[in-house]
């Protein structure tokens, strides 16, 4: 007969949540952010070529476009990665602030908000009528 009982590991044994620390995560960013200015760079300098009139417009107008897309395809692969880890932590930090407030809330919080609650329904009720 097979043992239905599931066995977990110990704590110790169990690989830990990766979190990105503070200063890399402003690292991550500021990358992004000096990416994002040499595209910038690459941009206007495809535009001061457009000015000067001595290449093709055409053709100059299709590279600033490739390297324009290249910048929006890009931020939207870097952001996405970046938005999944920051909800992820928004979440886990978000439980951690609920753990704490339930063991610090006391019996007496509770009563005061089943007060005020009733009071709020009440008040609703006649402004109703």
């Amino acid at each position: 007969m097979a043992d239905t009982h599931v066995k977990r590991s110990t704590l110790m044994a169990q690989p830990k949540r990766r979190r990105l620390d503070t200063r890399r995560k402003n690292r991550l960013y500021e990358t992004i952010y000096d990416l994002n200015r040499g595209f910038a760079v690459v941009l206007e300098t495809f535009e001061r070529l457009e000015r000067q009139a001595l290449f093709r417009r055409d053709y100059l107008r299709a590279f600033r476009n490739m390297a324009d897309e290249l910048r929006a395809k890009t931020n939207y692969e870097l952001t996405a990665t970046l938005r999944d880890r920051e909800q992820q932590e928004a979440a886990q930090f978000g439980r951690l602030c609920r753990k704490w407030e339930r063991r610090f809330k006391s019996p007496e919080d509770a009563g005061i908000l089943t007060k005020r609650q009733g009071r709020q329904q009440s008040s609703k009720k006649t402004l109703a009528k």
